[in-house]
């Protein structure tokens, strides 16, 4: 009986070629990333690329600009936003009753330009850094896809043989799809 093949250290049995769906071991080093996710005290990696990027490999710039949109695209936010304006609303519209402030609202238009003038590079900032990670996540998935038809190509010529020429035969057929794929896109 022989010995299963070695596997890199800081990699599980399930590691790709290229390590991506790989897991530090419980005995090997911890990767000094800058902010790995922390679950009972251990330190756990994202094994995926564009969650790596998404959420190991954040500035802190990046920490907050997630952390601010979070809250402000969250129902907390917009419920507790909407009491706080119901009930300055109410105070200003007494305030003109009473007629102690001649001008009610210049303060709260005040405060509502501020926070959009904050909050909104925030959240393109945010959204560009969705669209880099989606934009890892199709290239990661191209990778995957590409090997895995180098697997079905290697599989299909071990059992039909080295003679066979099927892929060769499809692969007009193939083409013809890929270009009206192409098309409707």
């Amino acid at each position: 009986m022989t010995a299963p093949p070695a596997r890199p250290p800081g990699r599980t049995a399930a590691a790709g070629p290229d390590g991506a769906l790989g897991q530090p071991d419980a005995g090997s080093p911890a990767d000094p990333g800058t902010g790995p996710q922390e679950r009972g005290g251990t330190r756990r990696r994202h094994r995926h690329p564009a969650n790596r990027y998404r959420h190991d490999e954040r500035t802190s710039g990046q920490r907050l600009a997630d952390a601010v949109t979070a809250v402000f695209g969250s129902w907390r936010f917009i419920i507790i936003q909407t009491g706080i304006v119901a009930v300055w609303i109410a105070v200003n519209l007494i305030a003109v009753i009473y007629r102690w402030d001649p001008y009610p609202f210049i303060l709260l238009n005040l405060v509502f330009s501020t926070q959009a003038a904050y909050a909104a590079p925030l959240i393109l900032l945010s959204q560009n850094r969705q669209a880099d990670t989606d934009r890892v996540k199709a290239e990661h998935d191209y990778r995957v896809n590409q090997l895995a038809l180098q697997y079905l190509i290697a599989w299909h010529r071990d059992t039909h043989g080295e003679t066979c020429h099927c892929v060769e035969q499809a692969e007009p057929v193939v083409q013809g799809m890929l270009t009206a794929l192409a098309r409707d896109l």
